[in-house]
């Protein structure tokens, strides 16, 4: 199956590439490198030293013999978007390719106002790409626990029936977002939504909880295919700073008021 893994360089899209690549798919990787540079601009790094997209890819090719093309540019420039689908066929479309930090989207309007652009637009036009280009592509979209926020009763499957005042519907079950970062997942649900409605796309909308860890059985093959770890206040998921406190010898510093109950996912 010829598969666009977009955000393949990402947290989680890259350990995606390369499972999908071992299982015999033919993998492209879509990126535009913005987490590397948004690394720049927090003045933080991972405390794994990630090598460069050319190079992962290329050691991978190396040690397993399968290639993983790649095309480095924005989701948000429909031209090149355009041309990527137009090379590569697409059977499936994994979709990491956001800004998934929802600190960085309340830094300032600035990083809400990109976030916003960046996640919205992006998957909006991972839409329409489909739609003119590759018609019986599947998207398989991450998106968040996050977009539900704590509602005090359970959290159905996409849907929820509601009676109020006589009257009986079937519902999107509603979204309690609580950062910028999370809305404009509850946006991309909207979109994706409307865009089956419409179109007849095939989708498969995500919603994950939080993700921690960093070997996989493909990411273990060499050092140079390692995957990230962040630990700044940012980037870094409240497991991933409580291990690395714990192994420099720091006090565990709790999150907010540390009331708060989480599910977390390894990223095996």
């Amino acid at each position: 199956m010829r598969i666009i893994v977009a955000g393949g360089d990402g947290f989680c899209g890259w350990p995606t590439a390369l499972y999908l690549s071992k299982q015999g798919h033919d993998v492209t990787i879509v990126d535009n490198l913005a987490r590397r540079k948004i690394d720049e601009e927090l003045h933080s790094n991972s405390v794994t030293p990630i090598a460069s997209l050319e190079d992962r890819v290329a050691k991978w090719k190396e040690v397993t013999g399968n290639e993983i093309r790649t095309f480095i540019g924005d989701l948000n420039h429909y031209d090149f978007l355009r041309e990527v689908f137009r090379q590569v066929k697409p059977e499936a479309f994994v979709h990491f390719a956001e800004q998934r930090s929802a600190p960085y989207s309340m830094i300032d309007r600035e990083h809400a106002a990109y976030t916003q652009t960046n996640n919205v637009i992006g998957n909006l036009n991972v839409l329409y790409a489909i739609k003119e280009f590759a018609p019986e592509c599947h998207l398989i979209k991450l998106g968040t626990m996050g977009e539900y926020g704590t509602p005090n009763i359970d959290i159905e499957e996409g849907y929820i029936e509601i009676e109020h005042k006589g009257r009986k519907d079937t519902l999107p079950y509603p979204k309690q977002p609580g950062s910028f970062y999370h809305l404009s997942k509850v946006h991309d649900s909207h979109n994706i939504m409307f865009a089956c409605k419409i179109w007849g796309i095939r989708a498969t909308d995500l919603n994950q909880g939080i993700v921690y860890g960093l070997h996989t059985e493909e990411t273990k093959l060499d050092p140079m295919l390692v995957n990230r770890v962040d630990y700044d206040g940012v980037f870094g998921t409240a497991l991933n700073r409580f291990v690395n406190q714990a192994a420099i010898g720091h006090d565990i510093t709790v999150y907010g008021s540390g009331g708060q109950t989480r599910a977390f996912l390894n990223i095996e």
